[in-house]
C-alpha cells in the first residue's frame, strides 16, 4: 500500500494526503475533504513510512547514549527519564554499553554513517581526544553525568552540593575524624564531590587528614580495597563518606568483615540512592540525587541542538539543582570511646 493509492482512492494529490498525515497546519483545505482522506487511510489501512520521511529529512529520529555497562544501578534511572522524554518527542534512544564496544567500535560509526542523530555520552572512558575527535565529525553530542575541560556541551547535577550535605549529616552528629573515598578526580563529579565535602570540613573548622582521602573508581572493589586501607590505620575513622553506591557496597563489606559495626563503630553515607538501599544490612544512608531529571534535562538539549543544527561549540552546559539526604541505618551520632 502506497501513498499514491490513498489519494487516488480520495480524489486528491498524494501531497495533500502526505501534509495532511503531518498535520501541516499551513495546509488549506475543506473539513470534508480532510475527513475524507483520514477516512480512506483507515479504510484502506495505510501506515505511514516514518523512515522514509526521516530519511528525506537526513534524520533517523534515533538518538545514542553510551554507559559504562548496564550492571550499574545508577545508570537505570538516567536510562529510564532519557527514554521518557526520546519517546514523549518522537525519538528512539538506543543506549550502548562501553564495556562491550570496542574503542571507534558502534557509536562512532553509527553517529558518522547517519544511523543516529546525536549521542549521549554518560561513561567516563571517553577522554579528551576521544571528544576531540567526535567534535571534528560536527555531530551534536551531550556529556551527562560528566565534564572535562574544553568542552561546554554537557548536563551534570550539583555534586559539589551534595559532597556538602554528606558531610554536613557527618559532622551535626559528632563526627572529627571523617574520610572520604572519592571517584576520579578527572572526571569532574569525583573532584565536585570532593570540594563539597573539604568545603563543609573547612567551614567547621575540622582538618582533613591526608590519610582519610583515598581516590577511588567508582566500583564495588574499589570501595572494599579503599576501605581496608582506612580501617588499618593506627586511628581509624569513625565515618565514612563514600562518591558513590556502588563503592558504598564495598566499603560495607570491607568493615563487616574486619569486624566493625555499622554505625556503631563506623557510619558510612553514599552519593545516589537505589531501590536496594533500604534494605541493606544495615539499610544506607544516601543522597538522593535527581537522576531521572537528568535524563529527561539530556535528551531535552540534544533534541534541541540537533533540530537546530547548533554547533557543539555553542551549546551551554546545564547543571540539574538537587540532592536530598535519605537518612537510614547506616549513620548514627558518634560515641567516644
Amino acid at each position: 500500500m502506497k501513498i499514491k493509492d490513498v489519494a487516488k482512492k480520495a480524489g486528491v494529490h498524494a501531497s495533500v494526503v502526505s501534509r495532511v498525515l503531518n498535520h501541516d497546519a499551513t495546509l488549506k483545505i475543506k473539513k470534508e475533504t480532510r475527513e475524507r482522506i483520514l477516512a480512506t487511510v483507515k479504510e484502506l489501512g495505510y501506515v505511514p513510512n516514518h523512515a522514509a520521511r526521516n530519511l528525506k529529512k537526513n534524520e533517523t529520529k534515533m538518538i545514542g547514549m553510551i554507559i559504562p555497562d548496564f550492571s550499574n544501578p545508577v545508570y537505570s534511572s538516567i536510562i529510564h527519564g532519557a527514554e521518557t522524554m526520546a519517546a514523549q518527542e518522537g525519538y528512539t534512544l538506543l543506549v550502548y554499553s562501553k564495556k562491550h564496544i570496542a574503542k571507534n567500535n558502534s557509536y562512532f560509526s553509527h553517529l558518522v554513517d547517519g544511523k543516529i542523530d546525536g549521542l549521549l555520552i554518560a561513561t567516563l572512558e571517553l577522554d579528551g581526544q576521544d571528544l576531540k575527535e567526535l567534535a571534528e565529525l560536527d555531530k551534536p553530542f551531550i556529556l551527562v553525568n560528566r565534564s572535562i575541560e574544553g568542552f561546554n556541551n554537557y548536563v551534570v547535577l550539583d555534586d559539589e552540593h551534595a559532597g556538602y550535605i554528606a558531610a554536613d549529616h557527618l559532622i551535626e552528629l559528632g563526627h572529627t575524624n571523617i574520610a572520604h573515598i572519592t571517584g576520579p578526580f578527572e572526571t569532574g563529579t569525583g573532584l565536585k564531590r570532593y570540594n563539597g565535602f573539604k568545603n563543609r570540613l573547612d567551614n567547621a573548622n575540622i582538618t582533613i587528614k591526608p590519610e582519610y582521602i583515598r581516590k577511588g573508581t567508582y566500583s564495588l572493589l574499589s570501595g572494599y580495597e579503599e576501605m581496608n586501607q582506612l580501617l588499618t590505620l593506627p586511628e581509624p575513622p569513625t565515618a565514612v563518606f563514600t562518591a558513590n553506591i556502588l563503592i558504598s557496597l564495598g566499603a560495607m563489606r570491607a568493615a563487616q568483615e574486619k569486624g566493625f559495626v555499622i554505625p556503631d563503630d563506623i557510619s558510612i553515607i553514599g552519593i545516589h540512592d537505589v531501590a536496594f538501599a533500604p534494605v541493606l544490612n544495615p539499610a544506607l544512608t544516601t543522597i538522593n540525587m535527581p537522576l531521572y531529571e537528568m535524563g529527561e534535562a539530556a535528551v531535552q538539549k540534544i533534541i534541541e541542538n540537533i533540530q537546530a543544527k547548533r554547533p557543539n561549540s555553542e551549546v551551554k552546559g546545564l547543571m540539574i539543582k538537587g540532592g536530598e539526604l535519605i537518612l537510614r541505618e547506616s549513620t548514627s551520632a558518634h560515641k567516644p570511646k
